[in-house]
């Protein structure tokens, strides 16, 4: 009887686990991506009123943040599935 008890509690343990840690990675994730293309845009932003480039740098910001967030996204998954 009491065996059937802990089998019981290890399994809502691991099932809490496993929703813990998809919400991690699920905002880790989220987080990588905002915040380097939310940097691209205010660094490229920046460029632009500086050396009166319009908005070249801007996108040129927006787009290699999102290439470093993709970057980070894969080195995250990577990470997570153990490879």
């Amino acid at each position: 009887m009491a065996e059937k008890k802990d089998k019981k509690i290890e399994e809502k343990r691991e099932g809490r686990g496993g929703v813990l840690q998809a919400l991690a990675l699920t905002t880790t994730i989220g987080m990588e991506m905002a915040i380097t293309v939310v940097l691209g845009y205010f660094g490229g932003r920046y460029l632009d009123q500086m050396l009166g480039t319009g908005p070249w740098l801007l996108l040129v910001g927006v787009l290699g943040g999102l290439a470093a967030g993709m970057l980070g996204v894969y080195k995250t998954l990577k990470g997570f599935l153990g490879e």
